[in-house]
C-alpha cells in the first residue's frame, strides 16, 4: 500500500472521530434540554419554608407571578432557592440556554397551620414498627385565692328608754348588756360573723360595738392521672364523685334516683403520627357542686353544677409539654349599706354604714406531656408499690417508744 493511501486512511478515520464527538455533544445537548423537563409541574413549600431547586442545564432567567406568595433566588448556573412567603399559589417560570421558551411550573405555599397538621396527619402505616401505646401524664392545677374585709358600728344607749341606732348586719349571737334599766336588763346581739370591740356598759349611759373583720383564704388543688391508651383509642379519667337526682320513674307514680358525675374529668385520644410526633385530642371537664343555686325535688334540694370544660387538639413530640386549658377568674364585690343622708358624713358617717370588700381570685390550668412508651419484658423486676416498705411494719416498744416520728407521708414506689 502507498504512503498516499495510509494518509487517506488516516485522514478519514481523524473525520469519524471528530464526527462522533459532534454527535456526543449534540447528544450531551439533547439530554441536558430535555433535563429541563424533569423539573415538576407543581412545586409545594410551606410558608417561611425553603426548597432547593437542580436542573441539569443551565438556568439563565427566573420569574414568579406572585411575590407575596414565593419569592427565588439564584443558586449557582443550575439551580435556584425556592422561599413560601405566604399562603397562596402562584407561578414559576425557568429559563434556560438551550429552550428560547420558559418553563412553567405552578407554586402553591401552605400556611403554617396547615403544614403543621397535614405533616401530622401523615399515615403511620407506612413504618411497621411505630409505637402503638401513648402514655399521658396529665397535671390539673386549681388555686383559690379569697379576701374578705368588713367594718361596721353599732351604739345602745339607755335613758328613760331605750335606742339602738348604727349601721346594720348584726345578727342574734351572744349578748351583752349595758346595765339595767327600769328593772329590765336589755340585751344587744353580737355578730357572730365578725370580731367586735365593745365598750361602756354597767353604770354608763352608753354602749358602742366596732364590729370589725378581715378574712383571707387559699386553696391548692393539684390532681396528676396517667393515663396510657392504644393509638387512635380514648382514655378516660374521673376524680370524684357522684350525688343523686331524684327524677320520676316510668309509670309517672313515683321517685327514683338518678346519679350525676362531678369533679375532674378528663377524655383524651392519642394518635401516633410518627417516630416523635403525637396528635392528642384532649377534652378536660372541671366540675363542682353549687347548693346555692340548687333547686329542690320531692322534698329533696339538687345541688347545681358550676362546670369548665374544653375540647382541642394538639401535636406534641415524645415528652413536649403543653398548656392546653388555661382560666383565670377575678371576682371583686364592694358592698356598703348606710343610713341615707346621715351615712354620707365624712368621718363620723362610719357611725351609720356598714362596708364590706369580697375578692375572689380563682386560677385553672391544665398541663399535658405525652410519652411514646412500651411494655416492660416479661421477667422485668417491677417497682414496688405505694407503701410496700409499710406494709409489714410492726416495730418493738423500744423502736416505736424512742425511734418513731411519725414519719408516713413520704411516697414511694409507683408514686414517686
Amino acid at each position: 500500500m502507498s504512503s498516499r493511501s495510509v494518509l487517506v486512511l488516516k485522514g478519514v478515520a481523524w473525520a469519524l472521530v471528530i464526527a462522533g464527538l459532534r454527535v456526543d455533544s449534540a447528544m450531551a445537548a439533547s439530554a441536558g434540554c430535555s433535563g429541563l423537563a424533569a423539573l415538576p409541574p407543581v412545586f409545594e413549600v410551606g410558608q417561611g419554608m425553603q426548597q432547593d431547586v437542580r436542573s441539569s442545564v443551565a438556568i439563565t432567567r427566573l420569574a414568579v407571578g406572585d411575590p407575596k406568595v414565593a419569592d427565588v433566588t439564584p443558586g449557582g448556573n443550575d439551580g435556584f432557592l425556592l422561599t413560601g412567603v405566604g399562603p397562596g399559589a402562584t407561578s414559576l417560570m425557568v429559563w434556560t440556554a438551550c429552550s428560547t421558551s420558559p418553563r412553567q411550573s405552578m407554586v402553591f405555599v401552605r400556611g403554617k397551620a396547615t403544614a403543621l397538621m397535614t405533616d401530622a396527619a401523615a399515615p403511620p402505616s407506612e413504618d411497621p414498627l411505630l409505637p402503638s401505646q401513648v402514655q399521658t401524664d396529665i397535671r390539673f392545677v386549681e388555686v383559690s385565692r379569697t379576701k374578705l374585709k368588713e367594718a361596721s358600728t353599732s351604739i345602745f344607749g339607755k335613758g328613760s328608754g331605750n335606742f339602738l341606732f348604727g349601721s346594720p348586719g348584726t345578727v342574734p349571737g351572744v349578748t351583752v348588756s349595758p346595765g339595767t334599766v327600769g328593772g329590765v336588763v336589755p340585751a344587744i346581739p353580737l355578730n357572730n360573723n365578725n370580731f367586735n370591740i365593745v365598750w361602756g356598759g354597767g353604770s354608763s349611759k352608753v354602749l358602742g360595738m366596732i364590729n370589725a373583720m378581715e378574712n383571707s383564704g387559699f386553696a391548692y388543688t393539684l390532681a396528676r392521672p396517667s393515663l396510657v391508651a392504644l393509638s387512635g383509642q380514648s382514655a378516660t379519667f374521673l376524680a370524684g364523685g357522684e350525688f343523686p337526682v331524684p327524677v320520676p320513674n316510668g309509670e309517672g307514680n313515683g321517685i327514683s334516683i338518678d346519679y350525676k358525675e362531678f369533679g375532674v374529668r378528663l377524655t383524651l385520644t392519642p394518635t401516633v403520627v410518627g417516630r416523635n410526633r403525637i396528635l392528642l385530642k384532649v377534652a378536660p371537664e372541671v366540675s363542682e357542686l353549687d347548693f346555692t343555686a340548687g333547686i329542690t325535688i320531692a322534698g329533696t334540694t339538687v345541688p347545681a353544677l358550676n362546670v369548665r370544660r374544653t375540647d382541642t387538639s394538639v401535636s406534641l413530640a415524645d415528652g413536649e409539654s403543653f398548656v392546653v386549658s388555661g382560666l383565670i377568674s377575678s371576682s371583686n364585690i364592694a358592698q356598703i349599706s348606710k343610713f341615707p343622708g346621715l351615712g354620707d358624713i365624712p368621718i363620723l358617717g362610719a357611725l351609720f354604714r356598714n362596708s364590706q370588700i369580697n375578692r375572689e381570685e380563682r386560677e385553672l390550668l391544665m398541663v399535658v406531656t405525652p410519652h411514646l412508651v412500651q411494655p416492660l419484658a416479661a421477667n422485668a423486676q417491677l417497682p414496688s408499690l405505694p407503701g410496700e416498705q409499710l406494709r409489714n411494719y410492726d416495730p418493738n416498744f423500744l423502736q416505736l417508744y424512742f425511734m418513731e416520728n411519725g414519719n408516713f407521708d413520704r411516697r414511694s414506689g409507683l408514686s414517686q
